[in-house]
């Protein structure tokens, strides 16, 4: 699908990447160094507002809270397109010892977020160096907040994808689960649907001396969530993706009195919104009638998470095509078969327009990587140069003269 004009750009991306690959690293390390929680990211934005100005960008601050925005202007008409990174870190006591490690003591990049902002401006410093090739409009996105259900849509809201209007987007996620020089990609849907619950149940307390006195709100609380254990082997098809999940429990406070409330919190983890909704309402149902029969009320209370990554198929075509080009072989390039149950807040972005997002392979070799929120994650730094190829490379297939 690659045509003539991409095979001219390929080496001077490959050149180009290089080139910065130092300078991208000391990024990630300054990020790694210094995280701070969703929405506080304050000395985050000012770095990258002072890294793209210093490339000669026009910066936006202050989009959605502490986002950035900044455009690559080509020559002649062209298409509008977006690369998007998140910035915030996670409340997780760092166990690296790395040399960079965080000087914040509880709060750690412990999702790979440092690694996509290193990312984004290594290739906003590549796309930069090649601005004389480009067409059209090339937008930089850095979005805060991801972690906390809500950064993408204010970006959104505050005209991320506004002025002009964005024909497209992307965005990676690190992967330590995948070998470094790889990537994870699958048109459709790539992760989950999620939603919190909270179930009320109230009962009446009395003393343990009298219990026909009392309902006790424990013994109708295990009713319910033995009823809610049917919920999907009977509304959920055997070939559809989902979890139930109940994983917290309170209630009671002295051994010799029956309370009267009890509180139960989990999650539901879907592919299909279709699906997400029917389990909600057999939810609703549950509660509501099995804290009735056994004397008490239930009520539950769903708190929405994010939608499912729902890749295009024509602009996952081109990020194929891009990393087959880059990465060392074709191979490289892992079709993921099932969606992922985690979730991602990308996703708001593609209710809006057509979007691709792939998993950037970056375990380490002979040594331990760790895991997504983990204290141990320990990205390879080589992964970052295989991401802004593959970034500029999308970018030129779309927006090159």
């Amino acid at each position: 699908m690659y045509e003539a004009k991409q095979m001219r750009y390929l080496k001077e991306i490959e050149k180009l990447s290089k080139q910065n690959h130092e300078k991208v690293v000391a990024w990630r390390r300054n990020f790694h160094r210094h995280p701070e929680l969703s929405f506080e990211e304050f000395d985050t934005s000012d770095y990258i507002a002072a890294a793209l100005s210093d490339m000669g960008y026009q910066v936006q601050k202050n989009i959605g809270g502490t986002g950035i925005i900044a455009d690559l202007q080509g020559g002649g008409k062209g298409p509008a397109i977006a690369f998007r990174a998140d910035m915030d870190a996670l409340p997780i006591l760092e166990e690296t010892g790395l040399p960079f490690e965080s000087e914040k003591a509880g709060l750690m990049h412990g999702c790979g977020h440092d690694g996509h902002m290193a990312v984004l401006l290594g290739t906003a410093l590549l796309l930069s160096q090649m601005q004389s090739a480009i067409r059209g409009t090339i937008r930089f996105i850095f979005q805060p907040g991801e972690e906390a259900n809500g950064g993408a849509k204010c970006v959104i809201n505050d005209g991320a994808l506004k002025k002009p209007d964005i024909e497209g987007i992307f965005g990676l996620h690190m992967m330590p689960d995948l070998p470094c020089g790889t990537i994870g990609i699958k048109a459709g849907h790539l992760s989950a649907t999620d939603d919190e619950f909270l179930i009320r149940i109230h009962g009446r307390s009395a003393h343990s001396s009298e219990p026909e006195m009392g309902v006790n709100a424990v013994v109708v609380a295990s009713h319910v969530v033995t009823a809610l254990d049917s919920i999907l082997s009977s509304n959920v098809g055997p070939f559809q993706v989902a979890t139930f999940s109940i994983c917290q429990i309170q209630g009671g406070e002295a051994i010799n009195v029956i309370p009267d409330t009890v509180e139960m919190k989990g999650m539901i983890r879907c592919v299909e919104k279709g699906d997400k909704m029917k389990i909600r309402a057999r939810m609703e149902e549950l509660v509501e009638h099995t804290a009735k029969a056994f004397g008490g009320q239930g009520e539950i209370e769903f708190i929405p998470g994010f939608p499912s990554v729902n890749n295009d198929g024509r602009l996952t075509k081109m990020v194929i095509d891009a990393a087959e080009q880059v990465l060392e072989k074709k191979e490289d390039v892992y079709q993921i078969e099932r969606p992922h149950l985690g979730s991602e807040d990308f996703a708001y972005y593609q209710e809006e327009i057509p979007g691709v997002m792939f998993m950037l392979g970056c375990a380490q070799e002979g040594q331990e990587t760790g895991t997504l929120h983990s204290p141990i994650l320990n990205i390879n730094e080589d992964a970052l140069l295989y991401g802004v190829e593959i970034f500029a490379a999308v970018a030129m297939s779309m927006c090159g003269k």
